[in-house]
């Protein structure tokens, strides 16, 4: 399983700064990185010169920059003072997105860490930019996420990418003997449809899903105690399932593995664990890539 080593975290200048470090914090005890680069973009040279007319004690753009500078650092020295990971703060200017994608693909990271606020709602949750176009794995934090790792779900269709999402979710959570769930949201043949399955019927769907699970754990060497829940989407999206897994447990992440093994077309198109960086889950969600396969891909598409 690939390291994740290399962190690159997000902030904005709002509450959700402290809520980014401090759960990078808690993270370091799980994951240990070597070193987080922290990175804030301010958003135009207008909103700086807005910033300093708004505050006559900064004399200049530079005054400004030093002001963000001593307060992110502040926080995080709050935080990562005693640390063994390596730290960095940088300021940029730009558009965020941009900047952040270019800065990746120079910083060469493995994991980057945005916040997720509750106020944001449907596609605008993260630029499609960013989720696409950037080949490290992406870690959404929310603003209520709790610091622990006490339970992890990883939603399963019996892929092989979901046996890589419950292999991490293990591993992440084994040494301080936390449980791992692995769920399969189902539903029925549409020929049953708009009647309920007969008992007959239930019989043969839950002898199917057991012998899907069965040999599942023997093809990818599945931990024997990791759980496993089977969701009947009646209704709805299959997230809503989800969401209703996470409450029920008491769920502190989610762990999934975004799939980009099926040629350079699959860079566009948006799986089923991509979409869920769109969905408001309430706990930090964890969206595992194969960097190399992905910077080969991008490669392709825009060159080295």
């Amino acid at each position: 399983m690939e390291r994740l080593e290399e962190w690159f975290v997000c902030l904005d200048l709002t509450s959700m700064d402290d809520i980014l470090i401090g759960y990078a914090d808690f993270l370091t005890s799980e994951i240990k990185p070597k070193k987080i680069t922290f990175i804030h973009v301010i958003k135009s040279t207008e909103v700086a010169d807005d910033m300093v007319q708004l505050f006559p004690e900064l004399e200049n753009r530079e005054d400004f920059d030093k002001v963000i500078r001593k307060d992110l650092q502040q926080k995080i020295d709050n935080y990562f003072s005693e640390s063994k990971a390596e730290t960095e703060l940088l300021i940029e200017e730009g558009r965020p997105t941009d900047v952040i994608v270019e800065k990746m693909n120079s910083i060469n990271p493995d994991m980057t860490i945005m916040g997720k606020k509750a106020g944001y709602t449907g596609k605008g949750v993260i630029p499609r930019k960013i989720m696409k176009y950037v080949y490290s794995s992406i870690l959404f934090v929310p603003e209520a996420a709790r610091y622990q790792l006490t339970k992890v779900l990883v939603p399963t269709d019996f892929s092989d990418q979901s046996a890589k999402a419950i292999h991490l979710a293990y591993e992440m959570t084994r040494d301080d003997g936390g449980n791992v769930i692995a769920q399969n949201v189902y539903n029925y043949p549409a020929q049953f449809f708009p009647y309920l399955p007969q008992e007959d019927d239930e019989k043969k769907m839950n002898e199917y899903l057991k012998n899907k699970k069965e040999e599942f754990i023997e093809k990818h060497s599945i931990p024997k105690d990791v759980e496993f829940e089977f969701s009947l989407n009646v209704e709805g999206s299959k997230m809503d399932q989800i969401y209703d897994l996470v409450i029920q447990e008491q769920i502190d992440m989610i762990v999934g593995v975004s799939k980009a093994d099926k040629g350079i077309t699959s860079v566009f198109r948006e799986d089923f664990t991509d979409k869920m960086a769109y969905f408001r889950f309430g706990v930090p969600l964890l969206i595992k890539k194969d960097k190399q396969k992905h910077q080969k891909f991008l490669k392709k598409l825009f060159g080295s």
